[in-house]
């Protein structure tokens, strides 16, 4: 029989050592394994019984597990010469401390040998203790112990005190004693003159281990115990009594037995990090296996352990505050504590996703220990491993202390662990990518992302990791409909080459103009000239005079009045030549509005008012014009920017594109919109507080932003744009026009190596129509060709249904799929709650031998553009379609009736509704119900009859408070 080694460190909630055995066996049997990661570590106890057989890497998030675990794996050498000088310099810190508050311990001395009986007397001493939660007392013994209490400032690191006292003016009789504190604070301060920091680990840990086995606590530090009644007092004056240098003495001399402070090697990694970044930091292959041991509950560690993270980090930190009480909370906690997913409910299974995922996309190996009172259900943690392991499962009973309450401490609970040897069979491609996604949150903001307010950008690392399972570099990368260029961007940043094409000149300039070469210094230097000539223009429309001061209007609010905006309150800055002061507002006095009505008097030289496509959805009325969406003054100052635009093209000036795209970036500010300027309802107008803004600052901003951008692309992306490189060169080529349109010569037939794409979502949102203010300022409207959009429009002069949508998508996919190499992969983002919509696309792929293959929900970073459009018809997130490219059509074909469809996805949702708690609508589209309708083949025949699956069920499972349950 094996045998494992154990370590006595901290009485600790969660530890292992009890199931050493069923964790460290399988580990060690398996001869494959060279290196464990005991991924939470926690006390160390799993590491430490390993290190003699394996490799390990310990990692735990929080500051006083790391150090335990690096302690316990790596040791030091500490002789005995050095202990004493060490323990010197702890009597020369104590002698210190104990002689300013000799009167204050001699009292604690004899309440401690006091009769238990006397208990209130004792109470009275400690509740009037001062500390830097309440540094009040009525007691003027306390004088001495309050002078320090007043010097500290907390969360200022360097304090002006006379010796460290953090223990002092923080725990003095709530988590130990006083004398206690005053030992505590001694040990730390002789420890912070050591230069070492292996010997700092391994003292801090002993000096952890003494403090654990005294403290005024039950097992953890959520909370200190109180003398309310003979028995506590006579529990704390017992644990008081114990002198801590003595305790840190005797567990230094037990770890000195175990040859920790005789090891000069450092052989073991220990990492301070989130799980997934230490799992990023490690090179994980079928030769590691992780231990993984998260938190159970909601509980966090870093309030149940807060006073070791404190001794650890030793800060004078920020004092947390109790939000429903407004009050220093009781505990004392810190202010800055982790707040591990694991114990969130709505986040802990999604925590697991990540972390198996990540493992099994890297044929890891992995042991997770859970119980079955825990956050996530046994069954639902069961079945999400089954995604990604063949496992098996070995159960132990324990009894649980519950926090080391009495009444609970006997309570029986099952730790399952999960033993995952092996991964499930999957396609090997697309398995890698479904596993990377799903672990991975999706981030749309990147100084390149900021060049332009396009709408709908994709999450770049998500696109970014689609590309990376699905090429290699060198290969081609097509996106038919690249928007703000995300694909063709991320493509490039990867080393593959990229094809392109988008209908709207808006996307293809900010595209083109993100993928070019530039010279940023001779860049800069024209940037910088607009910006000059833009305040020379414009400076002096937004001063206003009023009390003989010259007032910069920074925003200005309107009210719609009779069809007329009016101007109710502004806001301003003033500047006295170096700096300008913060802002103020005002309310608009008649004068104020007078003089903004002088603007209807002035004459436009460049801005012509064109009409709107009426489009009621989308919020453009009847009759409405390019002028409605801008006030008075506003109109006028972008009239001079396009004046200043169009001089500077006439120059030929360089990056005069650049310019453009920072004007055409600047417009949705420059008009009237809500108070937060939200570019998602561009051409809403609220009837009160319409606000226009500064057309400077934001042109000021903008070529920040933009110039920046262009640093950021020119340092990341590595491939050029066709028209920086001769011919010969392989490049990126994009092109203003509809794919479908596409010559050979241009897209060749069998060329692409993986079409990434992300297309409009029927009527959800009309891109040429939101893009009219853009493209008509500048003058793009020459070049638009609505008729070739891909949309649905409830504009009534242009004829977009839902047939005209998929003709014209048949039409891109059709041109796509024979540009695309047989076996690659056509991947798109879709989403929606119609199953009409679905089939229809399902059907149209395989119309052009494109074979559905998977689907992925991926989170959205935040509410997307066509959500906040559509907040009923479109799900909250993206699905990705994964389809190949083949020539033999193998999709499984429904023979089934309506009833029995129903049946099937009545059965599929009771499954994921029994196994999962809060299940919303979007839950049972994103935990299987959409993916098992496209694979079994009945998504066709339920479409027919039923809108959503929502519809599918209803009835069959009640629906409260937004979430599904069983009948």
């Amino acid at each position: 029989m094996l045998e494992f080694n154990q370590i006595q460190t901290l009485q600790y909630m969660g530890s292992k050592s009890r199931l050493l055995d069923s964790i460290c066996t399988p580990i060690v049997s398996d001869k494959e394994v060279g290196t464990v990661v005991d991924l939470f570590a926690g006390t160390g106890s799993v590491g430490y019984a390993l290190k003699k057989y394996k490799n390990i890497i310990s990692n735990d998030l929080e500051p006083y597990s790391h150090i335990i675990n690096s302690s316990i794996l790596n040791g030091c050498m500490f002789t005995y010469t050095q202990q004493q000088s060490f323990l010197s310099d702890v009597s020369y810190y104590y002698k210190k401390s104990s002689e300013m508050l000799a009167e204050i311990l001699s009292m604690e001395s004899m309440y401690l040998q006091d009769s238990y009986d006397n208990y209130a007397s004792y109470a009275d001493f400690v509740e009037a203790t001062p500390s830097v939660f309440d540094n009040e007392t009525k007691k003027e013994f306390y004088g001495e112990l309050k002078k320090l209490v007043d010097m500290v400032i907390p969360g200022q690191e360097k304090q002006s005190v006379p010796f460290p006292c953090l223990f002092l003016t923080y725990y003095a009789n709530a988590y130990f004693g006083i004398n206690q504190c005053c030992q505590i604070d001694a040990i730390r301060a002789a420890i912070m003159n050591l230069e070492d920091n292996e010997q700092i680990k391994f003292l801090l840990t002993a000096l952890m281990s003494a403090m654990s086995s005294v403290a005024s606590t039950t097992t953890h530090f959520a909370q200190f115990l109180k003398v309310k009644s003979a028995t506590t007092y006579k529990n704390l004056a017992q644990k008081r009594s114990r002198n801590i240098i003595n305790e840190f003495v005797r567990v230094i001399d037990s770890y000195r037995a175990e040859g920790l402070a005789n090891n000069n090697k450092k052989d073991f990694k220990c990492y301070n990090l989130d799980f997934l970044e230490c799992l990023e930091s490690i090179s994980l292959n079928k030769s590691v296996l992780v231990y993984a041991d998260p938190p159970y509950f909601k509980e966090h560690y870093s309030r149940y352990y807060h006073v070791l993270n404190t001794l650890c980090l030793y800060d004078y930190p920020q004092l947390a505050i109790n939000s429903q009480r407004n009050a220093y909370s009781v505990g004392r906690y810190r202010q800055d504590r982790n707040v591990s997913d694991f114990g969130k409910k709505a986040a802990a299974l999604g925590a697991f996703e990540r972390l198996i995922s990540k493992c099994a996309v890297n044929k890891t190996k992995l042991i997770i220990s859970y119980s079955d009172n825990s956050i996530v259900p046994i069954d639902a943690l069961a079945e999400l491993v089954g995604n990604y392991y063949q496992y098996r499962i070995v159960k132990v009973g324990l009894n649980h202390s519950k926090q080391g309450r009495v009444s609970e401490s006997n309570m029986k609970v099952e730790e399952y662990l999960f033993i995952c040897m092996n991964t499930a069979n999957k396609d090997e491609i697309i398995d890698n990518a479904i596993n990377r996604l799903k672990g991975m949150k999706p981030i749309v903001d990147n100084p390149g992302g900021f060049i332009h307010n396009y709408m709908a950008r994709k999450p770049y690392n998500v696109v970014a990791s689609l590309i990376e399972c699905f090429t290699n570099p060198g290969e081609t990368v097509y996106d038919p409909m690249f928007g703000s260029g995300t694909t063709i961007i991320e493509a490039s940043k990867l080393s593959r080459l990229a094809i392109g094409t988008d209908i709207n000149p808006v996307a293809y300039r900010l595209c083109r103009v993100s993928l070019k070469s530039w010279d940023l210094k001779r860049l800069k230097e024209t940037l910088s000239e607009f910006e000059l000539q833009v305040q020379e223009a414009c400076g002096s429309l937004y001063k206003y005079q009023a009390d003989n001061i010259e007032q910069i209007i920074e925003r200005c609010h309107f009210d719609s009045i009779n069809g007329k905006m009016i101007p109710t309150k502004y806001w301003y800055k003033t500047f006295d030549g170096k700096k300008f002061s913060g802002r103020k507002s005002e309310m608009a006095s008649n004068d104020f509005i007078s003089h903004y009505f002088e603007y209807e008097k002035k004459k436009l030289k460049v801005l012509e008012n064109h009409p709107l496509i009426p489009n009621s959805r989308i919020a453009i009325k009847e009759g409405a014009t390019i002028f409605d969406y801008f006030c008075l003054r506003n109109l006028y100052a972008l009239d001079k920017i396009m004046l200043l635009l169009y001089e500077f093209k006439n120059k030929k000036m360089y990056g005069y594109d650049v310019i453009e795209l920072v004007v055409s970036s600047a417009i949705n500010l420059i008009k009237l919109s809500d108070k937060k300027a939200s570019s998602q309802m561009p051409y809403w107008l609220p009837k009160k507080d319409a606000t226009s803004r500064n057309a400077v600052f934001i042109i000021q901003k903008k070529i920040s932003a933009v110039y920046n951008g262009l640093v950021f692309l020119r340092d990341n992306c590595k491939v050029s744009l066709s028209e920086d490189v001769n011919s010969s060169t392989e490049s990126i080529r994009i092109y203003n026009r509809p794919a479908q349109v596409l010559l050979d010569d241009e897209l060749p037939t069998n060329c692409i190596d993986l079409v990434l794409t992300d297309p409009p979502y029927t009527d959800q949102v009309p891109y040429l129509e939101y893009s009219q203010l853009w493209n008509d300022i500048l003058q793009n409207s020459d070049y638009l060709k609505l008729d070739d959009e891909l949309v649905v429009s409830d504009a009534p002069s242009r004829n977009k249904d839902d047939n005209d949508f998929y003709n014209v998508y048949q039409l891109v996919v059709e041109r796509t799929a024979k540009a695309l190499k047989n076996g690659a992969y056509y991947i798109m983002f879709y989403h929606s709650f119609d199953l009409k919509s679905w089939r229809k696309i399902i059907s149209l792929m395989r119309k052009a031998s494109l074979q559905y293959c998977d689907q992925i929900p991926v989170a959205a970073p935040r509410k997307s553009f066509k959500t906040i459009m559509s907040p009923k018809s479109t799900l909250d997130g993206n699905y990705i379609l994964i389809f190949k490219k083949a020539t033999n059509n193998i999709d499984k074909q429904y023979t089934g009736t309506i009833d029995d469809a129903v049946s099937l996805a009545t059965e599929c949702a009771s499954s994921i509704i029994r196994t999962r708690e809060n299940v919303t609508s979007q839950d049972l589209y994103d935990y299987g119900m959409l993916k098992n309708a496209i694979e079994e083949g009945y998504l066709e025949c339920l479409s027919k009859k039923y809108s959503t699956f929502i519809d599918v069920i209803k009835g069959k499972f009640e629906f409260e408070n937004g979430y599904w349950r069983e009948s």
